[in-house]
């Protein structure tokens, strides 16, 4: 069990994708500044109700770690950073401080990364190479399967609630179980491998 802080968004990140970021508030600032000085990580969660700029959002338990892998001062007067997510967390309890940052006790949600891709899910390799193309992305050659996933999760154009449902569950298969049924929804399969709706 570790404590970190939190950075509630009406955004998900995942586990090995980046999210851009404007920070202004002096709470989360200031976090930046602890997290880079210490080479520490904070949690990204989904906020349920509530604004990002609020201090008694009602934010979901799971999460994903984050470090710092890019920043500059913008020419606006922001601190823009790059923020790389690192592994699924679950929020365990939670306090807040007087200047409103929030820090939860959490524990790392473990996976398997050792999972090979099944072979009713390899068409999901030709649509991430298809996607990773059109948005100027190669893809790593190495990406186990949980990696994959999570990586065609941050490109496709999925809501935001099924982006947090998919993160939440716990293995690689059963997450892509769900989805492959929501390629089917949105008719995206039957343009890469049509047989695949018959899984």
């Amino acid at each position: 069990m570790a404590e970190i802080p939190l950075f509630p968004l009406k955004t998900v990140l995942l586990p090995g994708n980046t999210l851009e970021l404007k920070v202004f508030e002096t709470r989360y600032l200031d976090m930046i500044a602890t997290c880079m000085r210490e080479n520490s990580p904070f949690g990204v969660v989904l906020i349920h109700q509530g604004d990002e700029t609020a201090i008694d959002t009602d934010i979901y338990s799971v999460g994903t770690t984050a470090v710092i892998n890019d920043w500059e001062n913008r020419a606006d007067g922001l601190l823009g950073i790059t923020a790389l997510g690192v592994e699924r967390f679950e929020i365990l309890s939670t306090h807040t401080q007087d200047d409103g940052l929030t820090f939860a006790d959490s524990k790392i949600l473990d996976e398997d990364s050792s999972h090979e891709m099944p072979e009713q899910f390899a068409y999901m390799l030709d649509l991430l190479d298809h996607v990773s193309a059109h948005e100027g992305r190669i893809r790593d050659d190495d990406q186990g399967f949980c990696a994959i996933l999570y990586q065609l999760i941050y490109l496709l154009p999925l809501e935001t609630a099924l982006k947090q449902r998919l993160l939440e569950i716990p293995d690689c298969n059963d997450r892509a179980l769900i989805l492959h049924a929501e390629l089917i929804r949105l008719g995206v399969i039957q343009y890469i491998k049509p047989e695949a709706t018959q899984l």
